[in-house]
């Protein structure tokens, strides 16, 4: 174990490869950082800090999800309320309507909030589904001034192309966690099959935005490991949602990882990843509650606000208004 000085002076070696050289760091470097971190948190916060500072200024990006199809998924994902093999209480809903979409669109655009992404539920969308969800991003492109996203599932190359041409320019499928933990996680499909998704958007055309679940269970290395899968996948964004334990899942009593622990993976997500925009999505009002302003000194450069999927998010203006109590752009 490195000493004090010896730590700042890795992290220093770190910053000019980083900055300078604007080189990426290995996987003993990232473990090395996360060794330091333990004894001497802020050292890699404040390089994490710095990095973002240097490449995205004090900006923070701002995105909002509606979901525009609810429940009844047959994928068993461990995390998700919405699967038939959970026993959830939440409310069920088709594919929605362009009239449902836009009265919540219309309430968000009121903010400066750059980016808006339709979820469905379902491993993929029947091509009736699929058609539904093409008209409401049509409509929106042709009448909002929004960048429009969408997480529809499983992707072929026909589909990614009309989703472009709709007016979609990034597409979302979460990796969720680290090739070797994604066992423990969902049996009913692969993690192969989500790669091979984000590759079709990809050479589509579409930007590609991934990223995962902390607090499943998986150690640090784990979440490492993600990262760097994430790096090698060259995504353009990384939203990383912190679980919310949910009654009726399988991870409904998994105890939420230490705060400072969360800390510590978003300063090494940064530090991984130094120029991609890396978001701090789902689950981090319940899991960080009022420490959550720490969250924003530790890399990280994009916020989702308003509500979630099936989970209730702070109002956008709170949101807003705490964002820009910490000095940043919004």
């Amino acid at each position: 174990m490195l000493n004090f000085l010896q730590s700042v002076q890795f992290a220093k070696e770190i910053e000019k490869k980083i900055i300078e050289y604007e080189q990426d760091i290995d996987i003993s470097e990232a473990t090395m950082l996360y060794e330091i971190a333990k004894h001497d948190f802020d050292l890699v916060k404040n390089l994490a800090d710095t990095i973002k500072r240097y490449y995205f200024k004090n900006n923070i990006e701002l995105c909002s999800i509606y979901p525009a199809k609810v429940g009844m998924c047959t994928e068993d994902c461990k995390f998700c309320s919405q699967s038939i093999y959970h026993s959830c209480k939440i409310e069920i809903k088709d594919v929605a309507s362009v009239d449902e979409v836009i009265e919540y669109l219309e309430d968000i655009i009121a903010f400066p909030v750059k980016r808006f992404s339709l979820v469905t539920s379902g491993g993929e969308l029947n091509d009736s589904e699929f058609e539904r969800i093409i008209d409401i991003i049509s409509y929106i492109s042709k009448n909002y001034d929004i960048y429009l996203c969408a997480s529809l599932g499983f992707l072929t190359k026909e589909r990614a192309k009309k989703l472009m041409l709709a007016g979609v320019t990034r597409y979302h499928n979460n990796l969720e966690t680290s090739s070797t933990y994604f066992k423990n996680i969902c049996s009913t499909h692969t993690q192969a099959q989500k790669i091979e998704t984000l590759k079709i958007a990809k050479e589509t055309g579409l930007e590609i935005c991934s990223g995962g679940i902390i607090s499943m269970g998986e150690d640090m290395i784990e979440r490492i490991k993600l990262a760097f899968e994430l790096r090698e996948l060259e995504v353009d964004s990384v939203p990383i949602n912190i679980l919310n334990p949910i009654k009726g899942t399988p991870f409904e009593d998994m105890k939420i990882m230490d705060q400072n622990e969360i800390f510590i993976t978003l300063a090494l997500f940064r530090i991984i990843l130094p120029r991609k925009t890396i978001l701090l999505a789902g689950g981090k009002e319940n899991a960080l509650k009022d420490m959550e302003k720490i969250a924003y000194k530790c890399g990280i450069n994009g916020c989702m606000v308003g509500n979630y999927l099936t989970t209730q998010g702070m109002g956008i203006k709170e949101k807003v208004e705490m964002l820009e109590s910490l000095g940043l752009e919004v």
